[in-house]
């Protein structure tokens, strides 16, 4: 005997208080992330600071020179610099409730205009400008840190201490991140050669023939 199910729809009336409360919890979550987010990347920086500025040439208990504090990386965090981070994230939230906003009413111009070519292409050119200005707000937004860790300044003036300083040294920082950016490339290509390897090593005994 055969029986049919039928799926059971509840069409749910919310009034405009309930949409925006909603609205703000999600922006509020992705804020959350953001935050989240930077408050690793200052405790990394940190640990980075604290070794640089350390002492070389008496080695440490473990025996090796210099010193790198992630715990100190961490209570900085979130007994000093909340609010500096917070006000960082909350751009970048901005920003990207700006790119989704775009992305729903570039849809909507898709479909109202039957996949026009010409559309299509400034649809892309603005998508590129925001994915640009993204970038460039996450790399100050870094630089920034990089700096209020150092001087424990404000996010205002350490990012534009930071925007002043890169223009003022724009070739070394270009070098500095081409160098940086090719020893991640070589880490993480060895870190997947090596689990590709590692997981093959572990397979292969099972799909051996009997």
């Amino acid at each position: 005997m055969v029986t049919s199910v039928a799926l059971q729809t509840k069409t749910v009336n919310r009034s405009d208080g309930t949409n925006w409360m909603i609205a703000a919890m999600i922006l509020g979550m992705v804020w959350m992330i953001a935050f989240i987010a930077a408050a690793n990347e200052f405790a990394i920086i940190v640990a980075t600071a604290t070794w640089y500025f350390s002492r070389k040439d008496i080695p440490d208990s473990d025996g090796i020179a210099g010193d790198s504090d992630v715990m100190k990386g961490l209570k900085w965090t979130y007994r000093y610099q909340m609010g500096t981070l917070a006000l960082g994230s909350f751009i970048l939230t901005l920003i990207w409730l700006i790119r989704a906003i775009f992305e729903y009413i570039g849809e909507k111009v898709h479909e109202a205009t039957a996949g026009n070519k010409c559309t299509e292409c400034l649809l892309c050119c603005i998508r590129c400008c925001l994915d640009c200005f993204d970038r460039f707000v996450r790399y100050l937004n870094y630089n920034a840190y990089i700096y209020n860790a150092i001087t424990c300044e404000s996010f205002c003036p350490s990012a534009l201490h930071a925007f002043l300083l890169m223009l003022k040294n724009s070739a070394k920082f270009a070098f500095v991140s081409g160098i940086s950016g090719a020893f991640m490339f070589l880490a993480k290509t060895f870190i997947a050669v090596t689990t590709t390897i590692f997981g093959y090593w572990l397979i292969w005994p099972m799909t051996k023939p009997v």
